[in-house]
């Protein structure tokens, strides 16, 4: 759909920064109607029914021991941590980073869709450890135990750069690194908290990936501006994602990181269910204008609400697949 390349061409040619024919996209809504969708057109229905470009292989994810939950709308919400002291952590199981079946649906996802960018999802520490305490809780224990914190989160980011070892031996587009520091107004933890404890564990992950030769993406919801310069010139992030439109500027991320750090989002999540077709067309161009020259943009949400209708949905992949350049 929509040009001459594959999807994986056209993907790699955006995030060499060179400009491919049409921008990829890609997007993400709330599970429940993600369960929907999948009913509705069949598995992997973004690339094989609206045409995206991007597969996210999600599963290569350890079963780390975690707290207790339960389901409501649609969110797991902690019942009980699983743990009050982090003494106790550190001598809790770690999982298997060789258990074959880790990678077992990345393997069908690559010998399905070899058209497609194939890109390998990695959660980090922190996305890890709010399984095992709330995440108040754990921004404190950062202060107060900051040694088994520490520890438990190396532990942590051992077991996960095994598994990037283990990706990055096959044939991905890139390793999709995964953790929310960011919430709408800024940063969740002072940069002296950041880097102590999370940079250097995100780095000890990315770093297998560029020494595999494969492009670093990462993740992080909310307001991040304060960390470009340490994703894009220390970590060597590639592509950022989902860059909320709404809480920072689109164009003075593209003026200050085109050539160095791209946007794998850009897309304003928050508003699509409240949007005409119409609107989301005009949206959808405004973010082709914005940052889309010269490469260094795939387009991409993250969880669009619920109530997006079908229509909504066919007129935001309709509105990407139509950005040729």
């Amino acid at each position: 759909m929509g040009g001459s390349m594959t999807s994986r061409e056209r993907v790699e040619r955006a995030i060499r920064f060179e400009q491919p024919d049409r921008a990829p996209f890609n997007f993400w809504m709330d599970r429940r109607r993600m369960a929907e969708l999948e009913a509705q057109h069949g598995p992997e229905f973004r690339v094989r029914h609206f045409g995206a470009d991007v597969i996210e292989s999600y599963f290569c994810f350890p079963a780390f021991p975690m707290a207790e939950h339960a389901m409501r709308d649609g969110t797991s919400w902690m019942v009980r941590e699983l743990f009050d002291d982090w003494r106790d952590a550190l001598s809790l199981p770690m999982p298997d980073p060789n258990d074959p079946a880790l990678y077992a649906q990345l393997d069908r996802h690559l010998a399905e869709f070899s058209d497609c960018a194939v890109i390998a999802n990695s959660p980090n520490v922190l996305t890890i450890a709010e399984l095992m305490k709330r995440q108040e809780n754990l921004y404190v224990d950062m202060l107060t135990q900051p040694e088994e914190v520490a520890a438990m989160f190396d532990r942590i980011s051992d077991v996960m750069a095994a598994v990037a070892e283990n990706v990055c031996k096959r044939d991905i587009t890139a390793l999709y690194v995964q953790d929310d520091i960011a919430f709408n107004k800024g940063l969740l933890v002072s940069m002296d908290i950041a880097r102590t404890f999370v940079f250097p564990n995100w780095r000890k992950v990315m770093d297998v990936a560029h020494a595999a030769g494969k492009p670093v993406f990462f993740h992080t919801d909310g307001k991040c501006d304060d960390i470009w310069e340490v994703l894009a010139d220390e970590l060597g992030v590639r592509m950022l994602n989902p860059l909320q439109p709404e809480l920072q500027s689109i164009e003075e991320f593209k003026r200050r990181y085109h050539g160095r750090m791209g946007v794998y989002g850009g897309i304003q999540t928050g508003r699509i269910h409240l949007m005409s077709p119409a609107e989301i067309h005009a949206h959808i161009r405004d973010l082709l204008d914005k940052a889309g020259a010269n490469g260094g943009l795939i387009m991409s949400t993250h969880d669009i609400d619920y109530t997006t209708t079908d229509e909504q949905f066919e007129a935001l992949a309709a509105a990407m697949r139509e950005c040729v350049y």
